[in-house]
């Protein structure tokens, strides 16, 4: 019996010693580490700003979470990332940059890049674009995100974007929407929704698609295109669904083309559709390619130029071929991804203003009715090929333009776009695209220019009445027909990895960022890259008077 008792007697010692450890606070700690460790992320989220998938509010925050920035980007967006690992720059080893975002901790960074699915990227038409200073944070990330040339996949840019901001050592804290706290024109904190954390920062910069600091912050703004027409004020572009499809081929795509295209009584079916929902200018307009097959404009792009796709689409489905309300199968983008998936940008729904603001509260989820048109094109490409095509759905849809802020330094015009744009001394950069405006915009009242280069500067980002603020993307100080362009991932992108320099500045000189200019940024840009910039910026109305574009 004595062994026997010595036995369980010692058993029980060592049960007693692990139960010790195992709530000692270094394990917990250590526990803690590993249960939230990501090797592909760029960095833990300190535990108090940490929250669980089920949303639930932060624990207190301890005195040993660092809670002070030199700069903090609200948002995930590319241009928001290049922010922020630019600012990490100008500042040296001894900045501290953070990208706060709403999202949890496994969503994908990037935004309507990654999230939205929008894998085409429009690129810059200046064709040497990839060697100027304001374009250096792109190149890195086409570079990391391997893109071949146009086309970038999410999962492929999500890693990407991690490494980036955890080589320029910018710290990611997720599950984290924020309130400004403004006093005397700064924003002196933001304070974390469902905790008593506080976020402060020498600059703020506001990334998200919607500016949603910006406006909380309590800068006024412009829905719409009523800055082009006021008659426009609830009316904005189309938005989309970009989906990834698999089990298609663009060989596929092209014999569905070809069979319609050679089917007679069909085409003329489409035509009659075309005529009557449209007047005969816009009718000329959607015929005018039609016997234009797809077009490879990329080593991995491809471009739908006829309507013969959408027309057949519209016809069997027994829809209006009108871009005015409900869903449109417009002409497309197409990227083909090294599995042979697609994402395809063509898939169009029209939406009033207030409407599409109600979807940005939501995170921009798909709506039912999106989900259920989805549906319906994965049966008729199925049907249209004889192959088994799947069609899968974005986290978020791609939402297009809802409101641009006013408060800015100086906002930046269509009017001034056509003209070539910022002043030399006021710009760090050029770019050109077309004024793009996707599924039409109601009473817009004015006719679309030709395709602009223009010069571009900073001030039109740097709110006027915060002075610590500044708001990156399609929601940014733009202005009339400006909008249609401004709207650009690549050109926001552009602007953002100035920003940040000029956030960087602003904290190592102690001034507010709003006084901070695109000669300033220019300069420091060419320092930091060692490279020169070359500035295109020139007028592109060749006569024409667009007196109607503001």
């Amino acid at each position: 019996m004595l062994p026997t008792f010595k036995k369980l007697a010692a058993i029980a010692i060592f049960f007693v010693a692990i139960k010790v450890v195992v709530d000692s606070p270094y394990f917990k700690k250590t526990k803690d580490s590993i249960a939230h460790r990501n090797e592909a992320s760029a960095t833990l989220d300190p535990p108090s700003l940490r929250q669980t998938a089920a949303n639930k509010p932060p624990a207190a925050p301890t005195a040993s979470v660092d809670r002070n920035f030199d700069i903090v980007v609200y948002g995930d967006e590319v241009p928001g990332i290049c922010a922020a690992i630019w600012a990490k720059k100008t500042l040296g080893a001894k900045g501290k940059v953070a990208v706060v975002r709403s999202n949890n901790e496994s969503a994908m960074l990037g935004g309507v890049l990654t999230r939205g699915g929008l894998g085409y990227v429009d690129l810059d038409k200046i064709p040497d674009w990839y060697r100027q200073p304001y374009a250096q944070c792109f190149r890195e990330f086409l570079d990391k995100a391997k893109v071949p040339e146009s086309c970038i996949e999410p999962k492929t840019a999500d890693k990407a974007l991690k490494e980036m901001l955890s080589e320029a050592d910018v710290k990611v804290i997720s599950n984290s929407t924020l309130t400004p706290h403004v006093v005397d024109r700064k924003i002196e904190y933001a304070q974390v929704k469902g905790s008593n954390v506080k976020i402060k920062a020498n600059s703020f910069i506001d990334v998200t698609q919607d500016a949603e600091l910006a406006r909380k912050a309590g800068l006024s703004y412009y829905t719409g295109y009523e800055s082009q027409n006021i008659k426009s004020k609830n009316e904005t572009l189309a938005i989309s669904i970009v989906p990834t499809i698999t089990g298609l081929t663009m060989s596929d795509l092209r014999r569905m083309e070809d069979e319609i295209l050679y089917n007679t009584p069909l085409v003329e079916k489409i035509k009659t559709s075309i005529t009557k929902t449209n007047d005969p200018a816009s009718t000329e307009f959607w015929m005018r390619n039609f016997l234009s097959t797809i077009y490879q404009a990329y080593r991995d792009g491809y471009n739908i130029r006829s309507v013969a796709l959408g027309g057949a689409y519209h016809v069997d489905r027994n829809l209006p071929f009108t871009q005015d309300k409900g869903f449109f199968f417009d002409k497309a983008n197409i990227c083909v991804y090294k599995d042979n998936s697609m994402s395809w940008n063509g898939f169009l729904f029209k939406y009033q203003v207030d409407q599409l603001m109600k979807m940005e509260a939501n995170d921009r989820k798909p709506t039912p009715e999106m989900l259920k048109e989805m549906s319906y094109l994965q049966e008729w490409l199925q049907k249209k090929s004889g192959k088994d095509v799947r069609v899968f759905i974005p986290d978020e849809a791609y939402i297009r333009q809802t409101l641009n802020i006013r408060d800015v330094v100086e906002p930046l015009t269509g009017k001034e776009i056509i003209k070539g744009g910022t002043e030399a001394e006021k710009s760090i950069g050029s770019f050109s695209y077309d004024f793009d405006l996707r599924g039409g915009v109601k009473d817009l009242s004015s006719r679309i220019p030709g395709l602009p280069v223009y010069n571009f500067g900073i001030e039109s980002a740097l709110a006027s009445k915060v002075n610590n603020l500044a708001i990156v993307g399609r929601s940014s100080g733009y202005v009339g027909m400006a909008v249609s362009v401004g709207r650009i991932a690549t050109v926001n992108i552009y602007q953002g990895q100035g920003v940040g320099v000029a956030a960087g500045l602003a904290s190592k000189l102690g001034v507010p960022l709003n006084t901070i200019t695109s000669a300033k940024t220019k300069q420091t840009l060419e320092t930091l890259t060692g490279k020169t910039t070359y500035l295109s910026g020139r007028d592109t109305s060749y006569g024409v008077d667009y007196q109607e574009v503001k």
